[in-house]
C-alpha cells in the first residue's frame, strides 16, 4: 500500500474539536492525487491532460471509527482492490501516524472510479503501462 502523512489543520475540524468528514474526503481525494505520483512517476495533471486518462468517481462507501483532532497526523493508506478494463477499485485507510501498526484504520473508505478518455469523455481501456504500475499496490478486501 502507498501511505502519506498529512497534518490534520484547524480549517477541518468541526465544533466538536474532530475532522469533519467533508474533510476527510477531501484528504481522501488528495491521497489519491498523490498515489498516482507514487504508482507512475507522473503526476496527476500529467495523467489527465497529457495522457488524456481520466478516473471518476463512481462509488464510494465509508466507514468512520474514531476521529481525528486538530494538530495530528493523519495516515492514509492506499492500495488497489481490483483493476478491471474500464474501472478500478480502491482501498483507502486512514489511521493516526502514531498508532499503532497493528491498530485497526479509524475510517476505511472504498473507492470505485471509471477509466475515461479526458478528451472523449467516454469509458476507455486501462493503459498496460498504468495496468503494470498499479498490480505493485495491490491489497485483499478486508471485513470492517
Amino acid at each position: 500500500m502507498h501511505q502519506q502523512d498529512y497534518a490534520v489543520r484547524f480549517g477541518e475540524i468541526d465544533h466538536a474539536g474532530v475532522m469533519y468528514y467533508p474533510a476527510l474526503f477531501d484528504r481522501i481525494h488528495r491521497a489519491f492525487e498523490d498515489f498516482w505520483f507514487a504508482a507512475t512517476g507522473r503526476t496527476y495533471a500529467q495523467i489527465l491532460d497529457g495522457d488524456d486518462i481520466g478516473f471518476p468517481l463512481l462509488d464510494v462507501q465509508a466507514t468512520f471509527k474514531r476521529p481525528f483532532r486538530f494538530g495530528e497526523q493523519l495516515r492514509v493508506k492506499m492500495g488497489v482492490l481490483r483493476i478491471g478494463n474500464k474501472s478500478l477499485t480502491f482501498r483507502v485507510d486512514l489511521c493516526g501516524a502514531d498508532d499503532p501498526e497493528d491498530a485497526p484504520p479509524r475510517a476505511r473508505a472504498r473507492l470505485v472510479t471509471a477509466v475515461i478518455s479526458m478528451k472523449a469523455f467516454a469509458p476507455t481501456p486501462l493503459p498496460d503501462a498504468y495496468r503494470e504500475a498499479l498490480e505493485a499496490y495491490r491489497v485483499e478486501d478486508e471485513a470492517e
